[in-house]
């Protein structure tokens, strides 16, 4: 079924140039740009088009929607054979439409030529990239497509809206839509594929949010504002510094920490983070493995293989969340009771015998990563997902009611991190004796 389209979504469609989308989530973008590709594609023969996002997922996610526009608008011009669409490529009218991560320079778009570059999630792309992907365009006239929710004041993404937005340049290279959420949400014609029913839970879904989220949250995520009291928890200079590390196998004069994030059979992911701790107390990050839509069972399973792997000495579990489902197994078997421990992010942590009553909030264990990455004592894999996570994290001074301030976190893609400071909090903790032994 296609899709009834939004005023802004026409107006997207009908647009012939470069162009920017800076809006809340939710909205359409992804879809409106997947179909523009397609008829694009259609109209032009031979266009070579590459999508580009953070991760090679978040790529595939417009490609998918493309691969299903395609086969209702032109299903006549889809390859076949040896051109048949993939989860990565699809064929259309003698062109060609790909996917690629960006990865930590770029580089994942080097080596390419596009008539359209299309850039998912552009509010969070590093320098490098822009260097490495913008002259995919040089030779074809190509077009440059950008869709994001803001992410702070900073950024290609944030310099070309302002330069079109606010300072209002006629030398501007894009259209730029700003649409938030709640306009899409009220002002959506009500139709077969918009029910009155969908209007009035994403409704109410707001309202909620509009309660539990701080102000400034709301207002990136949902109104789509360029919000500067958001900050980026870990600078790109000090991720840059700091994840230089290819993965290592077991090393039997260290010991060993994982940190659990888990995501169950929703959208989350889990993550599962190996920690390595030295004589010299220096940590060094070995392993990170995530995966998605899980069950507990599965799940369980996961982290007891990598328990007989690595044979940590702890293992850092978030016992308030999703976590609980395997915090309580893990404390029944003989294997893992004795060195589970509960890591809850908003009050304390305890021990398979219930104690160390110690308060332990969420920015504890941030803070403690942070200062290992600053102070050079923690080293981290050099992986894009890695990298990815730890950019996603943002900070916010919120005030209580009674005048109490406090650092919030926050993050959209958050797991991964979340595993990190887990294995890190539990590493920097252990006060069980050192058993190295110097050879004379």
């Amino acid at each position: 079924m296609v899709l009834k389209l939004d005023k802004y979504q026409q107006e997207v469609l009908d647009y012939d140039g470069d162009f920017l989308l800076c809006t809340g989530r939710r909205v359409g973008k992804t879809y409106i740009m997947a179909r523009k590709a397609v008829e694009y594609m259609a109209k032009h023969p031979k266009t070579p088009v590459v999508i580009v996002s953070l991760t090679e997922d978040q790529a595939c996610i417009i490609m998918a929607m493309a691969q299903n526009y395609a086969k209702e608008y032109c299903p006549q011009l889809i390859g076949r054979g040896v051109n048949k669409s993939t989860l990565k490529s699809m064929h259309v009218n003698g062109g060609k439409m790909i996917v690629r991560p960006v990865g930590n320079t770029g580089d994942g778009a080097r080596g390419f030529e596009g008539g359209i570059l299309i850039v998912d999630e552009a509010a969070r792309m590093p320098k490098l990239f822009w260097i490495a992907a913008k002259p995919i365009l040089l030779t074809t006239n190509g077009k440059l497509w950008l869709a994001s929710t803001p992410f702070g004041q900073k950024g290609y993404f944030w310099e070309k809206y302002n330069e079109t937005v606010n300072l209002k340049d006629p030398n501007s290279r894009f259209k730029v839509w700003s649409i938030s959420t709640e306009q899409v949400v009220k002002e959506r014609e009500i139709c077969a594929s918009w029910t009155q029913e969908q209007r009035d839970g994403a409704l109410r879904i707001l309202a909620e949010d509009i309660r539990e989220m701080t102000a400034q949250e709301y207002m990136q995520e949902y109104m789509g504002q360029f919000v500067n009291a958001l900050l980026s928890y870990f600078p790109d200079e000090l991720i840059d510094k700091c994840c230089i590390l290819k993965r290592q196998p077991r090393n039997q004069e260290d010991k060993y920490y994982m940190g659990c994030d888990i995501g169950g059979l929703g959208k989350d992911c889990s993550s599962y983070e190996i920690i390595a701790k030295d004589r010299n107390d220096c940590l060094k990050h070995v392993e990170n493995i995530t995966t998605k839509r899980q069950y507990v069972t599965d799940t369980l399973k996961r982290v007891l293989e990598l328990n007989t792997v690595w044979n940590p000495s702890q293992i850092g579990i978030d016992n308030a969340g999703l976590g609980v489902s395997i915090f309580h197994p893990l404390l029944n078997l003989s294997a893992t009771k004795f060195k589970t421990v509960g890591l809850d992010n908003s009050t304390k942590y305890l021990d398979y015998e219930g104690k160390r009553h110690t308060k332990l909030l969420k920015e504890d264990m941030y803070q403690a990563t942070k200062a290992a990455m600053e102070n050079g004592t923690l080293l981290l894999l050099d992986d894009d997902t890695v990298r990815n996570s730890l950019r996603s994290i943002q900070q916010e001074l919120v005030v209580s009611d009674a005048k109490e301030s406090m650092i919030r976190i926050t993050g959209r893609d958050s797991h991964i991190t979340e595993g990190i400071i887990r294995s890190v909090w539990l590493a920097v903790n252990d006060k069980t004796l050192k058993l190295w032994v110097e050879a004379l």
